[in-house]
């Protein structure tokens, strides 16, 4: 009955996260046959004794019962009363805003709308910044619109007004929350950071240290992602519990138990407070505070457990929809994998002695003498012993790294269709460099504000700088690697994941099974890597135009080598959103993608959260300001986006016209509402020129193939028109339309 508590808050955990992603009616459809089988279960008489399966079931079924529940008494209700129609809101601005591309984000909780009493989160997106603090209280107008992006709505923000034209009245607060207080202590240690490390250095700690990975550079963060080492800029449940094991192991030495256990505890509140009570730190926070309360009262701690715990308290904390966090599962189930599997995989890797423990390397070992079972050894011997133990150390980190990996690896592939190949290289080199930054963050922040320790803080700062240099080469270094980032296609994920699971019935049906796991196991990577690699070469040397069927717009791209480059978007936004995700199942994002203006992009921002990530925006800005992630386009500007692509783009009446060498061919993009005069007569005679209702732009171009993305009623007018300047003619009504351009 020890680990009861786990099965259970595990089972619960796994179910609410699976339903966030799950349309109802599967819900349902997983709801009814866990009930079905919770119910078979405790009626077989071999299964009263072992009460886990039923209970288990049961779990399965209450989150369910919980999701489609609050779904519908909660969620739905909300998003019909309000979305659609303009409301005046007052609220109070609840945290930081923050500007993401070329917007602010605010974060906010509605005190009434309408003058109708209603309490619930809400996102505000402004072009500009509000004169506001958090707590203050904000009062606006404005059409609201459903949130569709998975990321807020997990968050608990279902309501979302976006208007370029919104006015705010700011009344300042009286009074202010514990919460503030801890926002106005993050703006200190950003502060305390900024003043002593250059922008980079400064950057780098942030994002380590409180989490605020927007203060690295876009190409910073993605080489951190090629790298596979993301999870080392936002705070995770690693950060929080060395944090917290440091506090702890100090504060041990009052030898006053229960001091350092209201201390510990005072700083785990404050910690997740500063760092904004981000799921997978209250995941870790809720862990170490019951294996150091545990530990204080001299009870034996069992880990499984508290992540049970944990994962039947988050959901009630934030909201049943909290459970689809990908940040709060990626650190479940990493946590969950190198509970179970870390010691096995290290027992396996490194070296024992005679009385089969593993050999601890410790740095005083260095200086003073071995532990007790390393007594016996003779002197002789003591080096080898010494480099066991530092081989040990380092095979600690990779079992750990292997562990968590195997549940990573999978929920990774299904959310971003993509990972990294030297995820556990980068383990190796930054685990030690990224703690010691973590440590001597916190170390410097607290002295600089101390002033007969200020220069101590800036003699501190000198190792802190080089180790955020050593980091950010390190993992440039590693994220250009040849295929350090590999993407594969839904279809090779569903085959690995179908092999995979076969694998597992063939290791758990037969007795004793359990001794295939080994061969399991490693046929299993073997699939992965042999699938991703076959994958990579297949797409190595392809070069393909993609149009889609967007209705009277525009959405085109090229597949070059497997990287999609959107070369147009000029669609309505569902046609388009419709569009992205049919191209979500083959490539699940694009390198670049061409936007008209900064409204468009900040569609696709909204969209590019989950489904479909996005790297660079090529955004033509009349106004000539650069926002962070794009790229403003120029008039005849030349881009370079791969060896066998380049484009030319031309600006008319606010719409970018894209002129494209793509390996033997040329393609023109002519988007509706462009002039004709504005076409240079060098691109009068492409390969392919692509249309939706502008075909008055296109009637001196000539060309061998004429694509057309336009309803069925206006594209034999179109076609009439311009039947003397090409040669073959596709509609995209018809399907979507895929070439070969070499």
């Amino acid at each position: 009955m020890k680990r009861l508590l786990a099965q259970i808050g595990i089972t619960y955990f796994s179910v609410l996260a699976a339903a966030f992603y799950l349309p109802s009616d599967a819900i349902l459809i997983i709801g009814i046959i866990a009930l079905i089988l919770a119910a078979v279960l405790f009626l077989r008489r071999n299964m009263r004794k072992k009460i886990f399966p039923p209970l288990m079931a049961l779990a399965a079924v209450i989150a369910c019962c919980v999701n489609l529940g609050y779904t519908t008494l909660h969620v739905q209700p909300l998003v019909d009363k309000y979305a659609g129609e303009e409301h005046a809101v007052v609220a109070v601005l609840k945290d930081e805003q923050y500007k993401a591309y070329s917007k602010f984000y605010n974060r906010l909780e509605t005190i009434s709308i309408d003058g109708e009493a209603v309490h619930t989160k809400f996102l505000l997106k402004t072009p500009h910044s509000i004169d506001a603090d958090p707590d203050d209280e904000i009062r606006f107008t404005s059409e609201l619109d459903s949130v569709e992006n998975n990321y807020y709505r997990s968050k608990g923000y279902y309501l979302v007004a976006d208007d370029y034209d919104i006015e705010c009245e700011v009344t300042a607060a009286e009074s202010h929350s514990l919460y503030y207080h801890a926002i106005q202590l993050r703006q200190k240690l950003r502060s305390a950071l900024d003043r002593l490390l250059p922008d980079d250095c400064a950057a780098l700690c942030k994002a380590v240290f409180i989490g605020d990975k927007y203060a690295l550079d876009l190409d910073v963060r993605e080489s951190f992602r090629y790298a596979g080492a993301s999870y080392f800029i936002v705070v995770s449940g690693m950060h929080f519990a060395v944090l917290t094991m440091m506090v702890f192991g100090l504060l041990k030495l009052l030898r006053k138990r229960w001091i350092t256990l209201g201390i510990t505890l005072l700083f785990i509140l404050l910690y997740m407070a500063v760092t904004g009570f981000q799921p997978s730190v209250m995941r870790s926070g809720l862990m170490m505070t019951l294996a150091i309360i545990g530990f204080t009262i001299r009870r034996q701690a069992f880990p499984l457990n508290h992540l049970g715990f944990a994962g039947l308290v988050l959901p009630i904390i934030f909201t049943p929809y909290g459970a689809g966090d990908i940040g709060l599962i990626l650190s479940f189930y990493a946590t969950l994998s190198i509970l179970l599997w870390a010691t096995p995989i290290a027992k396996k890797l490194c070296f024992t002695s005679p009385y089969g423990h593993i050999y601890q390397f410790k740095f005083n070992s260095l200086v003073t003498e071995f532990s007790r079972s390393d007594r016996k050894v003779d002197e002789t011997n003591v080096s080898h012993l010494r480099l066991k133990k530092l081989y040990n150390a380092i095979a600690g980190v990779l079992s750990v790294s292997l562990a968590a990996n195997i549940l990573v690896i999978p929920i990774s592939f299904f959310v971003f269709g993509a990972f990294s190949l030297v995820t556990l290289l980068s383990a190796l080199l930054l685990y030690i460099p990224i703690y010691l930054i973590l440590l001597l963050s916190l170390i410097v922040c607290i002295l600089y504000w101390i002033p007969i320790l200020k220069y101590l803080a800036i003699a501190l700062s000198y190792p802190l700088i080089c180790l955020c240099r050593f980091v950010l080469w390190i993992v440039e270094a590693l994220g250009s690697l040849p295929f350090a980032y590999v993407k594969i296609t839904s279809v090779v994920y569903y085959i690995w994941l179908i092999v995979t699971i076969l694998l597992v019935i063939w290791v758990l049906y037969p007795r004793n099974g359990c001794k295939r796991l080994p061969i399991a196991a490693l046929c299993s990577a073997l699939l992965l890597i042999i699938m991703m690699l076959g994958h990579t070469f297949l797409n190595w040397n392809t070069l393909r135009l993609e149009v889609c069927d967007c209705g009277d717009g525009i959405c085109t791209g090229v597949d070059s080598g497997g990287k999609l480059y959107l070369l147009s978007t000029d669609a309505k936004s569902r046609e388009l959103y419709q569009a992205l995700g049919d191209l979500s199942s083959r490539y699940r994002g694009a390198e670049a993608v061409i936007c008209k203006n900064a409204r468009q992009a900040e569609k696709l921002i909204n969209y590019s959260s989950g489904k479909f990530a996005i790297s660079d925006y090529l955004l033509y800005d009349k106004d000539g300001n650069e926002n962070p992630g794009t790229i403003c386009v120029e008039n005849g500007g030349t881009y370079i986006l791969d060896d066998s692509l380049i484009i030319r783009t031309v600006i008319s009446k606010d719409h970018v016209i894209v002129y494209a060498d793509a390996g033997e061919k040329t393609i023109l993009i002519i988007p509706n509402g462009a002039k004709a005069e504005d076409i240079p007569e060098e691109w009068h005679t492409p390969d392919i020129m692509i249309l939706s209702k502008n075909y008055n732009a296109a009637e001196n171009i000539s060309c061998t193939d004429l694509i057309i993305c336009n309803t069925d009623k206006e594209s034999t007018k179109i076609t009439d028109k311009l039947r003397d300047h090409y040669e073959n003619v596709y509609y995209t009504y018809q399907g979507e339309i895929r070439r070969d351009l070499r």
